[in-house]
């Protein structure tokens, strides 16, 4: 809360980007709880942007009076700057803060100013909640050389902004370990963090956010571009209990698709248990890296991304309890107790069909008896990604040195990866 306090003393002090009026915005009334959308949407997803607002308006209505939902919005418009508004019960927003100038949204100096605004605009009595909107690709760091076209551009975690207001997935992104510093320059304690982007539910990125939230809720994969159903799932944004919260939320955000077109799994991630997670992990992981030395050793194991869905060695991102259960084996005791405090962290809703265009789902999903289900058992199934080095990321033809990148994530060496030969 200290740094709230400092927010609305000097947030007028800030040169970086200045309000169009003279006068100075004055905060809403305390809400119980506020919850901040970060829109980062100068790029491709541009043309969602204005639909989600509007299933916000609609959503709010089921909320809560005394509850704030504020949205940071940054889109790619040649005649609006970023802006700060507040979605009222009357299904209207209600402009707090207008910038007078265009920029990059995935700066983390000025994401931290953004929320910070939003904060000091919109201050809550009890406890606040996060949504990340835009692109994303987990923890990934992938270089910036090879890229030659819309789709084979360089990614970099979260909220890539094209800086020139047109449409399209090119431009600044923001590394997980930066996105956790502009965070930590807020001075929040988030009670979710809700990740309506694709593969932010891995353990890297939990991990690293750990001390900035409860709860990571977010998909395992790749999520469809209209992204969460908010005209159903705003209300669960603003339900007291926790748990209740995100069980809610992962059934409607689930619900919005079916099992022909597919669902979007979605999961939450009990980020203050992910210390307990990596020294359970921890010694087990020469047992794991020595079997996935083999042969085809992931052949049939469940992955959620892929740069390129051609070749093995692009595929990444592989379910963590998949790769542990497959390596160690379902009876192993050793699996057991590790299995066990995975499931202290992680709460997932399962499914064998879900949508995505970066992985073939045939690579681990098979018809028995007139169902689906994953190759190495539905049992395998954990709903949170893990990378896991090896050999074929080493290959010549490999696009990104994943196997060097993961150096920069704290996990790397909270779970000892060194120790393993990596």
């Amino acid at each position: 809360m200290k740094q709230i306090l400092l927010y609305l003393a000097c947030i007028l002090a800030l040169t970086a980007c200045q309000s169009d009026d003279d006068e100075t915005p004055q905060p809403t009334p305390p809400a119980r709880r506020t919850v901040v959308v970060y829109m980062s949407g100068e790029n491709d997803l541009s043309p969602y942007l204005q639909l989600d607002i509007n299933e916000m308006k609609a959503g709010r209505k089921l909320a809560a009076a005394g509850e704030c939902l504020v949205l940071f919005v940054d889109k790619a418009s040649t005649t609006e700057k970023p802006f700060i508004a507040r979605v009222t019960t009357d299904e209207k927003l209600d402009t707090l803060y207008k910038y007078d100038e265009d920029f990059y949204a995935s700066d983390p100096k000025y994401m931290a100013d953004a929320i910070g605004r939003c904060i000091s605009l919109c201050p809550a009595m009890e406890d606040y909640g996060l949504v990340l909107w835009g692109h994303a690709n987990g923890w990934v760091i992938e270089k910036d050389s090879i890229a030659t076209s819309n789709a084979q551009a360089p990614r970099r975690a979260y909220g890539v902004d094209s800086g020139n207001n047109t449409q399209v997935r090119t431009g600044k992104w923001m590394n997980i370990p930066t996105l956790r510093k502009a965070l930590e320059d807020v001075g929040i304690t988030w009670t979710f963090i809700f990740a309506d982007c694709c593969n932010m539910a891995n353990v890297e990125t939990a991990y690293e956010l750990r001390r900035l939230t409860n709860y990571l809720i977010g998909s395992p994969a790749e999520i469809p571009g209209f992204g969460a159903p908010y005209y159903t799932v705003v209300k669960d944004l603003f339900i007291h209990d926790d748990k209740e919260l995100y069980a809610q939320l992962i059934e409607d955000y689930y619900a919005q698709q079916d099992d022909i077109n597919g669902h979007t799994p979605l999961t939450a991630i009990d980020t203050q248990k992910t210390e307990l997670l990596a020294q359970a992990t921890r010694p087990l992981l020469q047992q794991v890296s020595d079997f996935l030395r083999q042969s085809a050793a992931t052949q049939g194991m469940i992955y959620y991304y892929a740069w390129d869905r051609r070749y093995d060695r692009e595929k990444t991102l592989y379910d963590m309890n998949d790769v542990m259960r497959t390596a160690l084996g379902g009876d192993n005791p050793e699996y057991l107790a590790w299995k066990t405090v995975f499931d202290q962290t992680v709460y997932s809703k399962m499914s064998t069909l879900w949508y995505g265009n970066t992985i073939y789902i045939s690579d681990f999903v098979e018809t028995k008896g007139g169902e689906n289900r994953f190759k190495h058992g539905n049992e395998s199934y954990g709903g949170m990604s893990m990378f896991f080095p090896m050999e074929k990321y080493n290959d010549a033809a490999m696009s990104h040195p994943y196997n060097e990148s993961i150096r920069k994530m704290g996990w790397y060496y909270a779970v000892g990866w060194s120790e393993a030969g990596w």
